[in-house]
């Protein structure tokens, strides 16, 4: 029997890393129009916010697959930066009791790290050389 490739390939996991972020500011654009209640701007405010969002993701998620090394080395910094800032932030809102954000903050933790592990990966570091 023939056996078959699950290698995934650099652009796969770049364009699953983008898939998540887009997953993620839709998480957030709900959770931030129920935090703040449903009302009109409470609803205009989450979808002015969550359609920049998607704004950012696709022009980054295009730019890292037109292998833009200097998009991937910016983000590679702000990723890393943005972890240790998010650890900080989230301790300090859970101390404050204001769990449901340290949750979201948390979960933006993830996120960046996620990208900083996708973005330097071997096989995504050899997409850009």
């Amino acid at each position: 029997m023939p056996t078959r490739s699950t290698s995934v390939t650099a652009k796969d996991k770049i364009q699953k890393l983008t898939n998540a972020w887009y997953g993620f500011a839709f998480f957030v654009g709900i959770a931030n129009l129920l935090i703040n209640g449903i009302g009109f701007f409470s609803i205009s405010a989450a979808a002015v916010s969550t359609f920049i969002s998607f704004v950012w993701t696709f022009v980054l998620g295009r730019l890292l697959l037109k292998k833009s090394s200097l998009t991937r080395t910016v983000l590679v910094v702000l990723s890393a930066i943005s972890v240790v800032l998010g650890v900080l932030g989230a301790g300090s809102l859970v101390m404050k009791g204001e769990l449901v954000m340290s949750g979201l903050m948390a979960l933006s933790v993830y996120m960046n790290g996620r990208s900083f592990r996708v973005l330097t990966d071997k096989s995504v570091k050899a997409y850009f050389a």
